[in-house]
């Protein structure tokens, strides 16, 4: 969806979407590893303001995922609540300096091209943006065990594991064969 930055009333403008699976797959790369699907729609709310110099879009993207835990492999629900506050700005208003110290308050700019927005980019950037770096099914997950591949929240894994054996003992191995500098 794209609105145009001169159909934007001076009163601002409201939205009020729904965003489902398909809109999502539109901004999944095919060969992503990391399973994201929509357990139910995204109600997406958001006033669109203009301003002098600038867009200022605010709201809140709300819904629930179905995740993949990154330690266990385990897909879980998760929830999206995300506060949206983002500032677009047209390129030809920034300063031309190659180099400039950001504020606080800048790190939420964007830039655009002044003639339209790009709402449906807009929101799938604050999904993406909502995903924390590490996705857990629970801090304490115990992940997958290395040798037997078992899920060792639900199972005890019964391979054989040495101890002493330690992941830079190879290392080691390999330093032992090396010739004395």
């Amino acid at each position: 969806m794209r609105i145009r930055v001169d159909e934007i009333p001076d009163s601002g403008r409201l939205l009020h979407l729904h965003w489902g699976q398909e809109k999502l797959r539109q901004f999944l790369a095919q060969d992503d590893p990391f399973e994201l699907n929509l357990l139910r729609p995204v109600n997406v709310d958001l006033e669109i303001s203009r301003k002098m110099d600038h867009i200022h879009v605010t709201g809140s993207v709300k819904g629930s995922l179905q995740v993949a835990c990154h330690r266990c492999l385990k897909s879980f629900p998760w929830a999206l609540d995300e506060a949206v506050d983002v500032v677009l700005v047209e390129e030809e208003r920034l300063p031309d300096d190659e180099e400039i110290e950001l504020d606080a308050d800048e790190l939420e700019l964007e830039i655009f091209d002044g003639v339209a927005i790009e709402v449906d980019r807009l929101i799938a950037e604050q999904i993406f943006l909502a995903l924390p770096y590490k996705v857990l099914c629970s801090e304490t997950c115990k992940g997958i065990c290395p040798g037997c591949g078992v899920n060792l929240n639900d199972e005890t894994c019964t391979c054989k594991q040495d101890e002493n054996k330690s992941a830079f003992s190879v290392l080691k191995a390999i330093k032992a064969r090396l010739p004395d500098s």
